[in-house]
């Protein structure tokens, strides 16, 4: 994914618009290659990967610096969640043997060797849990954050002193949900929300491009949309209020509808589904959805799944795996979101090669020497929240944008594996800011009707502060703008014996959010054991990870 920032101090051209690239690899992949992004005078560029070793299906990481002098780390990028944290070097996870597989991965944060380091509300102000058994607990604090070639001043972020990820390498997370979910009674402007208050960006709103599952590149962009990254026509839908909380402050959507091609024949799976609220029926068809970069499968109820999904995919055994020779079946998944838009998610995002953490080898699946793959729909429990994750399985074939604040998100089918130079507008803030981004491409544009639910407020204020006092300056050099694994901090770089070249920071897998404090959902993990074909035709099978992770809890 790939994100822009906005250095105008008041309203933002395009031409201005930072961005973060985005670059992602497969884990026997070492060479991390970096996308770099030309955007003219005043732009922010770092880098964004995705590696295998972490997360099966990947998951989509930012380098970012924090403190003075500046300290490395890596972030999942997330928008099913809304924290920033990083994992304290003093961390217990943090000074385990490089080999462990829960141990951190992502830089550590050791606060004590920044000049410019503030606690603002001690631990364990930052407290959160995950359905999974995953937690991170410590201290909120302030710092100096850098993002491409920008540095933010005051920034509160989370400090992880304790970190136990249970189905994975801890990871740091940049949550880009509404700060209504954060993981504190005391809400705070989070990474969107300090962008529109510096002046970088004209509102809540940026626009995701993961790119296809095969290919090392993908951008987030904040303030803006690149017209070059979708085919056909954009569509705005309104997002749906969460049950809970009865506001709009979660990206949920529905799927009205879904159908299965294989070769020349289509086969409907169900239609008809609902739109708006009316989609949380259980008489409904439509299947209400989290968009969640956080998570990388799609993540289904049991019932539906046994329905809908296991009947189509037979060769999909009772673990979630697979041979992955089927990643060159002629099939494809239609999926209509709202009503409004189709988007055609080929059979390769959803069966996705597995890979032994230690080793950087792929896992044998059968005596015929198969590798092994996951398959990307999941079988999950009921949330209880009313909806279910969908993760970048289907996301790499959407362009997303996300607009906190009118309630919206816009959604096309993806142009992947973009040769053409970025076509990046800028988009103005109010009700008609994407439609008028769009230009000479507003035909064929759907626009949805004003949200007239209750979105989420803007946070600018922090403990009990009427504003935050935030500045920005530009950085020397660009941060994350090397190539290679050199792109990456040492402490998550990847040897070529396997294993990681120290410990590093950063909590668990994929995430969601929902009511107060932060949420997981459906993730599906890197974490593989040996296990047993019960088939008993072969036993030297896996057992995969699948982590469906449930509501996270504010302690």
């Amino acid at each position: 994914m790939l994100t822009l920032l906005l250095l105008a101090a008041t309203t933002a051209s395009a031409s201005s618009l930072p961005s973060l690239s985005i670059s992602k690899n497969t884990l026997n992949h070492l060479n991390h290659g970096i996308v770099k992004r030309a955007l003219g005078d005043g732009q922010v560029e770092t880098s964004i990967y995705d590696i295998i070793t972490y997360s099966t299906g990947g998951a989509y990481y930012a380098n970012v610096t924090v403190g003075t002098p500046p300290q490395p780390q890596v972030v999942i990028l997330d928008t099913g969640s809304s924290d920033l944290y990083f994992d304290a070097a003093t961390a217990p996870a943090c000074t385990t043997p490089e080999d462990d597989p829960f141990g951190c991965r992502g830089g550590e944060f050791d606060s004590s060797k920044s000049e410019t380091y503030t606690i603002v509300d001690p631990s364990p102000a930052f407290n959160t849990s995950f359905g999974d058994g995953s937690t991170a607990s410590g201290p909120f604090a302030e710092d100096i954050i850098g993002i491409g070639d920008v540095f933010i001043d005051n920034v509160q972020f989370g400090v992880a002193e304790d970190v136990n990820s249970t189905t994975g390498y801890a990871i740091g997370l940049m949550g880009l949900g509404y700060s209504t979910n954060e993981a504190t009674h005391h809400v705070y402007p989070n990474m969107p929300e300090v962008l529109r208050d510096t002046g970088v960006i004209n509102s809540r709103l940026y626009s995701v491009y993961l790119n296809s599952v095969d290919k090392t590149s993908g951008t987030i962009l904040f303030g803006g949309l690149d017209t070059t990254k979708f085919t056909g026509p954009l569509a705005t839908l309104n997002l749906l209020t969460d049950q809970y909380t009865q506001q709009i402050d979660q990206f949920i959507q529905t799927v009205t509808a879904l159908s299965l091609t294989n070769g020349s024949i289509t086969t409907p799976i169900f239609s008809g589904g609902s739109a708006d609220d009316t989609a949380y029926s259980s008489s409904d068809t439509a299947l209400p959805v989290l968009l969640d970069t956080g998570s990388s499968a799609w993540s289904m109820d049991s019932q539906v799944y046994n329905a809908y999904i296991a009947p189509l995919f037979p060769y999909v055994d009772n673990q979630g795996l697979c041979s992955c020779s089927h990643r060159n079946d002629d099939t494809t998944l239609v999926v209509e979101f709202g009503g409004k838009v189709n988007i055609t998610v080929p059979i390769s995002e959803f069966v996705v090669p597995i890979y032994n953490a230690s080793t950087n080898e792929p896992y044998v699946y059968n005596r015929a020497g198969d590798e092994a793959c996951a398959f990307m729909i999941v079988s999950s429990p009921s949330t209880g929240q009313g909806f279910q994750t969908l993760g970048d399985a289907v996301l790499r074939s959407m362009y997303v944008v996300f607009d906190l604040d009118n309630g919206q998100v816009s959604l096309a089918q993806a142009a992947v594996n973009v040769t053409d130079a970025p076509a990046i507008v800028t988009v103005a803030a109010g009700t008609s800011g994407v439609e008028s981004a769009l230009g000479s491409k507003t035909s064929g544009y759907d626009d949805a009707s004003q949200q007239t639910g209750s979105i989420a407020p803007i946070v600018t204020g922090v403990r009990g502060n009427a504003t935050a006092d935030f500045s920005v300056s530009t950085a020397q050099s660009t941060i994350g703008d090397a190539t290679g694994t050199a792109a990456v901090p040492a402490d998550a770089q990847v040897s070529e014996t396997g294993g990681a070249s120290g410990s590093g920071g950063g909590s668990g897998s994929s995430t969601g959010s929902s009511g107060s404090g932060s949420t997981s959902s459906g993730a599906a993990t890197g974490v593989f054991v040996p296990g047993v074909d019960f088939g008993g035709l072969w036993v030297g099978g896996l057992v995969v990870g699948l982590g469906a992770l449930g509501a996270g809890l504010m302690l």
